[in-house]
């Protein structure tokens, strides 16, 4: 009875992790994408091989390499790329800029490109505080590094055609390197380690925004969204995120300033302008604009990124009207609303849930598996 006891324990405790799918341990991330010249430097001694298998050792110290004809010039040298660059201590700087692991730089339309070559692991700790606040509770941060890395692996090679996988702007997700990391969310990527979120046995696409202002959006309202929209992308009804700085908004925009953003519909003097259908999530549909010549109806979330998605910072929109030369902005929320809210995931962390359990709220019936690096 003892040894079958043993060994149901053993069983229980000791079952390997079953893992949802084989990944690429590192991405190459473009750090450096248009550009006649870049730095490059260490605070110990780096190494610098060029296409020829030539090696330049280097002390610590700064080094500048430019374009030119035959490659890149580094002193009174012409070396031919991919360059790779790499320390000694694991920390590179490109402009001035720390980042882990090494770099390599080749050359695209003429112009260098330098791309940061590093494990997804240790990507992620230089996107977090860009992504998310280092001062938010440890569950938000765990959330956060759950979807970003979930997004990192199913965005692998978006920018193949420029030789790396991902860049370092809003377009993928932002990134800023070593230089950036934070103690809080470097322990929310460790705690974490190698988790992703899958629905139907595969990654899920965990996009997200800043605040949704009350519930999330269904993608097929806002993008060219050709595919059913898969169940827990949705829209779910969020009532955490009412402490968000722009829960509630306002904003005062020149109508010269908006008809000149819409020149491309043919938009003339704005007579009038209102919103025309709400969605189910309470989101404005279409912006609703009679002209000098004509009528515009245009999907809302369009309108927003013609205009200035900085100005009108979502598409729930409360009113939009004229008043004399000035066009008037209620709405609350900001970002496209889809997928995770993130100041919803603070508030539901604050209130004591945990990563999972948020997880699970804004992506209904996804699950929370593990990969395996390759």
């Amino acid at each position: 009875m003892k040894k079958i006891f043993i060994i149901c324990f053993i069983l229980l405790f000791f079952t390997p992790a079953v893992y949802a799918y084989a990944a690429k341990k590192n991405i190459r991330v473009g750090i450096i994408t248009d550009a006649v010249s870049f730095s490059v430097a260490a605070t110990d001694g780096f190494v610098i091989t060029d296409a020829d298998n030539r090696k330049f050792r280097l002390t610590k110290g700064m080094t500048v390499i430019a374009v030119c004809e035959g490659g890149f010039k580094m002193g009174s040298f012409t070396v031919k790329p991919p360059l790779k660059i790499e320390s000694s201590n694991g920390i590179i700087f490109a402009d001035k800029k720390a980042y882990r692991g090494f770099l390599t730089a080749g050359k695209f339309n003429s112009k260098a490109v330098v791309v940061n070559v590093l494990t997804v692991e240790d990507y992620l700790k230089g996107v977090l505080p860009k992504e998310a606040s280092p001062g938010w509770g440890a569950e938000a941060l765990k959330t956060q590094a759950v979807i970003s890395r979930t997004y990192t692996l199913a965005n692998m090679g978006k920018h193949e055609g420029m030789g790396f996988d991902m860049c370092n702007t809003t377009h993928c997700q932002v990134y800023g390197g070593a230089a950036w990391e934070a103690l809080s969310t470097n322990m929310a990527v460790s705690a974490t380690k190698n988790e992703v979120l899958t629905y139907d046995g595969k990654l899920a696409q965990t996009v997200f925004h800043a605040s949704c202002g009350g519930h999330t959006e269904d993608p097929r309202y806002v993008w060219s969204w050709s595919a059913n929209t898969p169940v827990y992308l949705k829209g779910v009804k969020c009532g955490y995120c009412a402490n968000a700085p722009h829960a509630c908004w306002e904003k005062v925009l020149d109508e010269s300033f908006v008809r000149r953003k819409l020149s491309k519909y043919g938009v003339g003097k704005i007579k009038s302008i209102g919103i025309k259908g709400i969605t189910p999530a309470g989101s404005a549909r279409e912006i609703a604009i009679k002209h000098g010549k004509g009528t515009l109806a245009i999907n809302a979330y369009k309108f927003r990124l013609a205009v200035d998605a900085w100005q009108i910072r979502s598409t729930t929109l409360d009113s939009v009207k004229k008043n004399g030369e000035k066009i008037y902005f209620k709405g609350r929320g900001w970002g496209h609303k889809v997928g995770l809210c993130q100041w919803g995931a603070k508030g539901m962390a604050d209130k004591g849930k945990k990563y999972k359990d948020i997880l699970v709220y804004y992506y209904p019936k996804t699950k929370v598996q593990k990969v395996k690096y390759r």
